[in-house]
């Protein structure tokens, strides 16, 4: 009775069952009602790609992230989302190419795969990936849904998984899950402490991509998430590097916040990643964490380091196979198409294989 927030001083063994039943039935209408909505709200997948080996592809001299070896990771990656996430509506490709080598001609699959290219969002050329992420608002004009999974050609969708893994009903509206299994406490007075130690190295070493390069922007993060809202502490949801769920309205809101900080132009002007950006995914997470208390849903999730990717496990939802901050040789990257092709077997409808088309 005290949980159904009845106030009264006397009442029946009855009456509190018939109260207590009128809520069981609220509360399961309004889960119907929620999983209705749900079940309505169209989803799609957007990858960000560039195939490097594309003889036409022209980056007027902008620098770009050196990809050693195509291992044709977005074929395997988009079979993993047909094969366990086949409820998605569309699969948009954002890449500087005109198509997809592997792919058949696309008045053939642009029912299911759109593509978009790089100039078409940002109305210039860059290479940086951050970059883009922070512009995913703008696919809204190319008919993207107001929900979507953000991902890398390099994600993977392990397990069978059901929209409802991604996404919940809040107010009336589809709104996307933190997903997450850990959280990091950030202390502002430690961080400002570890952002001057690796803004001295960096400066002083003048590097390009290492481990400091990386700490620095991240902490460059925790400090305008920490600003934004005027805590000293907090804890905030630690990013995946995985498939992530989005909302076109919040993307736009992190987007303009950002646009009105001291990080505007190295953030989402630069053609290449420099020193000193604020991190997206990490930003993401925290920011709608915090401002909108967004439920968290812990889906397994894992980083895998090509050389380790023919031993790994993956009996996981959600896995990336990414050769991180070193260098390999092809050998690994060889290995990895062999896990990849093992794990995901069958071409979808969209694919050349052998020089012929599947019907």
């Amino acid at each position: 009775v005290n949980k159904l927030k009845i106030t009264c001083e006397i009442i029946s063994i009855e009456k509190a069952s018939l109260f207590h039943l009128i809520k069981i039935y609220e509360e399961g209408k309004e889960k119907k009602t929620d999983e209705l909505i749900l079940e309505k709200e169209p989803i799609d997948v957007l990858i960000k790609y560039i195939d490097l080996r594309d003889s036409k592809l022209k980056r007027n001299n902008i620098h770009q992230i050196e990809k050693d070896f195509d291992n044709e990771e977005l074929k395997y990656s988009i079979r993993s989302i047909i094969k366990n996430i086949p409820w998605i509506r569309k699969i948009f490709i954002l890449m500087p190419n005109e198509e997809v080598r592997y792919f058949k001609n696309y008045s053939q699959i642009r029912e299911k795969i759109i593509y978009i290219k790089d100039k078409d969002l940002l109305g210039f050329d860059s290479s940086n990936s951050n970059l883009f992420q922070f512009n995913y608002w703008k696919l809204k004009k190319f008919g993207i849904s107001d929900n979507f999974i953000s991902m890398d050609d390099d994600y993977f969708i392990g397990k069978r998984l059901l929209k409802k893994d991604f996404f919940y009903v809040e107010n009336d509206k589809v709104v996307p899950f933190i997903i997450t299994s850990k959280f990091l406490k950030i202390d502002k007075d430690s961080i400002v402490k570890k952002y001057n130690i690796y803004k001295s190295r960096v400066i002083n070493n003048k590097v390009e991509q290492n481990d400091d390069v990386f700490n620095y922007s991240l902490h460059i993060t925790f400090l305008l998430i920490m600003n934004e809202f005027k805590k000293k502490s907090m804890y905030i949801p630690k990013f995946t590097h995985n498939a992530i769920p989005v909302n076109i309205n919040d993307l736009k809101e992190i987007y303009d916040l950002v646009f009105k900080s001291e990080y505007k132009l190295v953030t989402l002007y630069s053609l290449y990643r420099e020193n000193g950006f604020i991190q997206f995914q990490e930003f993401y997470l925290s920011f709608v964490f915090i401002k909108y208390e967004r439920k968290v849903r812990d889906i397994s999730n894992k980083f895998i380091i090509i050389n380790n990717s023919i031993s790994a496990n993956y009996n996981i939802d959600l896995f990336c196979i990414n050769k991180g901050p070193y260098n390999y040789s092809y050998l690994y990257y060889y290995k990895t198409k062999m896990a990849m092709e093992k794990l995901f077997p069958n071409p979808t409808i969209y694919e050349i294989v052998d020089n012929c088309i599947i019907e």
